[in-house]
C-alpha cells in the first residue's frame, strides 16, 4: 500500500468479492483484490494513443472522418441524400469502402483538414502510460493468463466473476449437458469438417435460390460476413448459475464470427416483427410496468398471481415442431407481414436449428433439438412458437386469465379465482395442463399467490392495483466499474441516470425507488467513488429525469464522428473538438465551414463528436470461450 499513488489510495474498492467455485484446489490468495474488480475493468493499455495509430485506424481515426467530409461534399455537390441513411437498419449495415472522386472535394477542405492532422500530431504523442493496476495485480493477471488450473468464468443474472478448476468446469459440461445423447451427438473432427462444408454449400444455394425475394441490402450483409470466416463453428461455454443450490450451469452456443452468425441475425431481425404481434408478447419489464398504470384488477373477484418458468426452453424447443408453427401462423397472419419473405425465412430457420455444429476445446458436437442460446434468433424462436400455442391457452382462459405475459422463457399471469373452489381448482389444473401440452416443452408453474416476483420486480396485490419494486439477488455482487477503472468518460454517468430510470419508471412508490437508489450510492462508494463525484451526477440525472417529457427526445444526426480508442492518458476531447473547431470548422479570418457553398449548396453545421471505444477489459484478457489443447488438459480426454 505503500507504493500506491494518492489517487488509488482513496479511490480503491472496498467490496473486492467473486464466487470462489473450487473444491480440490484454492486459487491463489491475491486473485482476491484483482477479481473483486470485476470482469468489466479495464486496466490502462501499455501505451497511449499514437499521431501513427489514428493514420492507420481504417475503421475511425482520421480515415474514416475525412470520408465523411468527403461523403458530404459529393452528396450536397450532387443535391442528394447518402443513400446509408435510407432504410436504414444497424444491425444488417455493411460498412462501405467506397470514397467519392477528388473534383468533389474541394482544396479548402483539404487544407483545413491537413492543419487538423497538424494539430492531432502535436497532441498525440505515444509514451508510456501509468498503469492502474498494482504490480500485485499486474502479476495475478499475467499468472492467470497463463496458468492451466483454473478458469474464470461469468456467471448467470450478470452476479460477477467466479473462478474454478478447469477439469470440474468440463466435467461440468459434460454433467449437466453434452452426455445427454438426446440433445447433442458428439462427431469426429472428419464429421465435423464434413458438416461445415456442407453449411458452406448449403448458405450459399440459400443466397442463390432466394436472392430475389431478400432484400438487396440483407442478402449483401449475409454474404459479406459469412465470406472469410476464421471459425465457421461456434463455440460452447457455461455460465455458472451461482444462485441456485447444488450449482447449475447454462450452455451458451456462441454464434459471434460463425458462418451462421449473419444468417441468424437476418431471422432475427424479421421474427421480432412476428413476436410483437402475439398478445403475450412483453419486451421488458418497463412494458409490464406500464400495463400496470392502467390495469385494474375486476371488482368482486378474488385475484392471486403466478409466475411460470420453462425447464431448458432453448433446448427442449421441438425443432420441426417450431418451424411448422411458426410457418402456419405467418401464413395464416399475412395481412399483419405483408413484407415478410415467409420461404426464405422458413428455410433459413430450418438451415440453422438443424444444422448446429458446434466445439467444445477439442471436441464437436451436433445440436439434435432444440435452438442453441447464443444463436441470434434463439429468443425470438422461443417467443413465437410457444407463443402460436398461447393463442388457444388464452382463448380457452380468457375469464380466468386476468392477464398473461411471457417474456421468452419466463410467464407471469394474473389468475382470476372461481367463487366454487372445486370449480376454480379444476379451471387451474386445466391450465397447467395446457401450458405442458405442446410438443414436450414442460413449465414449472408457481403456486398463487399475492406476491411474486418476476423479471427482477417484486408484484403484489394492493387493492385492485398490482404494486411494483425492485428485486435484486442475495448472490448479486454490485460489483460496478472501480473509479480507476479506464472506461470511456461518460459510462459513470450512464450507469446512475439508468439506474435512475429504472427505479422511477419500476418502482410505484417513490419511497422505494429513493431506497434503491440511495444504495447504488453506497455500491458505487464502496468501488471507490467520492461523494464529491457521486452527488452532482445523481442531480443531473434526477434532474434529468423529470424534464424527460418536457425535452425533445430525438437527436439530430448531423454530427462528424471522430473514433478512437480510449485511453484516460490521451488529449480530452474537448482539445479535439478545440483543434476542430480552430482548423476546420470556424478557422480564423475564414468562411465557417457550415457556409462552404458546394454547387451552389452549403454544407450545413455539423457538431464534432469524438466516439471512444473502449480497450479490452478483464472479461476479454481472461476470455475462456475457448479452451484451447495448450491450456491444460484436452477435452476429449474427459
Amino acid at each position: 500500500m505503500g507504493n500506491m499513488s494518492v489517487f488509488d489510495y482513496f479511490n480503491r474498492p472496498t467490496n473486492k468479492a467473486f464466487h470462489d467455485l473450487t473444491s480440490s484446489s484454492k486459487p491463489p490468495p491475491n486473485l482476491r483484490s484483482l477479481l473483486g474488480l470485476g470482469l468489466g475493468f479495464i486496466p490502462t493499455p501499455f501505451s497511449t494513443t499514437s499521431f501513427r495509430k489514428l493514420e492507420e485506424d481504417s475503421s475511425g481515426g482520421f480515415a474514416h472522418l475525412e470520408r465523411s467530409l468527403q461523403l458530404r461534399c459529393f452528396f450536397t455537390a450532387v443535391g442528394q441524400s447518402d443513400p446509408a441513411s435510407n432504410n436504414w437498419n444497424p444491425k444488417l449495415h455493411v460498412r462501405s469502402d467506397w470514397i467519392p472522386p477528388d473534383n468533389f472535394y474541394p482544396n479548402i477542405l483539404r487544407r483545413r483538414y491537413h492543419q487538423f492532422k497538424i494539430r492531432l500530431r502535436q497532441l498525440f504523442r505515444g509514451r508510456k502510460s501509468i498503469p492502474n493496476l498494482s504490480r500485485t495485480h499486474r502479476f495475478a493477471l499475467e499468472y492467470l493468463r497463463n496458468q492451466q488450473e483454473f478458469i474464470v468464468a461469468t456467471c448467470d443474472k450478470g452476479l460477477g466473476p467466479s473462478i474454478i478448476e478447469r477439469d470440474k468446469y468440463i466435467k461440468l459440461a459434460f454433467r449437466d449437458h453434452l452426455s445427454d445423447t438426446s440433445t447433442y451427438q458428439r462427431l469426429s473432427i472428419e464429421e465435423a469438417s464434413l458438416h461445415c462444408f456442407e453449411n458452406k454449400k448449403r448458405l450459399l444455394k440459400w443466397i442463390k435460390d432466394h436472392r430475389e425475394e431478400v432484400e438487396d441490402n440483407e442478402i449483401l450483409f449475409i454474404e459479406t460476413h459469412s465470406q472469410d470466416v476464421e471459425d465457421p463453428m461456434p463455440f460452447f461455454y457455461l455460465l455458472m448459475k451461482v444462485h441456485k443450490t447444488p450449482l447449475k450451469t447454462r450452455p451458451i452456443v456462441s454464434f459471434s464470427g460463425s458462418l451462421f452468425h449473419s444468417l441468424g441475425i437476418w431471422i432475427d431481425t424479421h421474427l421480432q416483427q412476428v413476436a410483437k404481434s402475439f398478445d403475450s408478447y412483453l419486451q421488458s419489464s418497463f412494458d409490464l410496468v406500464e400495463i400496470f398504470k392502467t390495469f385494474r384488477l375486476p371488482p368482486n373477484r378474488r385475484c392471486r398471481l403466478f409466475t411460470a418458468d420453462a425447464t431448458s426452453m432453448y433446448t427442449n424447443i421441438d425443432t420441426d415442431a417450431a418451424i411448422l408453427a411458426i410457418h402456419d401462423y405467418i401464413l395464416d397472419h399475412q395481412h399483419l407481414f405483408p413484407t415478410l419473405p415467409l420461404a426464405p425465412l422458413i428455410e433459413a430457420l430450418d438451415i440453422l436449428m438443424n444444422n448446429n455444429v458446434f466445439q467444445f476445446g477439442d471436441t464437436f458436437w451436433l445440436q439434435l433439438i432444440g435452438v442453441a442460446m447464443g444463436a441470434p434468433p434463439a429468443p425470438s424462436i422461443a417467443t413465437v412458437s410457444f407463443a402460436t400455442h398461447e393463442v388457444d391457452i388464452l382463448s380457452r382462459f380468457k375469464d380466468s386469465l386476468g392477464l398473461y405475459k411471457r417474456y421468452i422463457d419466463d410467464v407471469f399471469g394474473i389468475w382470476i379465482c372461481h367463487p366454487d373452489p372445486v370449480v376454480d381448482e379444476c379451471n387451474w389444473n386445466c391450465f397447467k395442463r395446457m401450458l405442458n401440452n405442446w410438443n414436450g416443452l414442460q413449465w414449472i408453474v408457481s403456486t398463487q399467490s399475492n406476491d411474486a416476483v418476476f423479471l427482477d420486480l417484486n408484484l403484489s396485490i394492493r387493492d385492485d392495483r398490482i404494486h411494483s419494486s425492485l428485486f435484486e439477488k442475495a448472490n448479486n455482487l454490485h460489483l460496478f466499474l472501480p473509479a480507476r477503472s479506464a472506461h470511456p468518460p461518460g459510462v459513470l454517468y450512464g450507469i446512475i441516470a439508468g439506474s435512475v430510470h429504472r427505479s422511477f419508471s419500476l418502482c410505484s412508490d417513490r419511497s422505494d425507488a429513493v431506497l434503491f437508489l440511495r444504495k447504488l450510492f453506497s455500491h458505487l462508494r464502496q468501488r471507490g467513488y467520492s461523494s464529491a463525484k457521486l452527488n452532482p451526477l445523481f442531480s443531473k440525472a434526477i434532474c434529468n429525469y423529470r424534464q424527460r417529457d418536457s425535452s425533445s427526445s430525438s437527436t439530430s444526426s448531423e454530427h462528424w464522428l471522430f473514433k478512437l480508442t480510449y485511453h484516460p492518458q490521451n488529449p480530452s476531447s474537448q482539445s479535439i473538438q478545440r483543434a476542430w473547431t480552430q482548423t476546420v470548422a470556424e478557422p480564423p479570418l475564414s468562411k465557417p465551414l457550415a457556409q462552404i457553398d458546394l454547387n451552389y449548396k452549403p454544407l450545413g453545421h455539423r457538431r464534432l463528436i469524438v466516439c471512444y471505444r473502449r480497450p479490452a477489459n478483464l472479461g476479454n484478457l481472461l476470455s475462456y470461450r475457448k479452451i484451447l489443447p495448450t491450456s491444460g488438459r484436452p477435452v476429449s480426454s474427459f
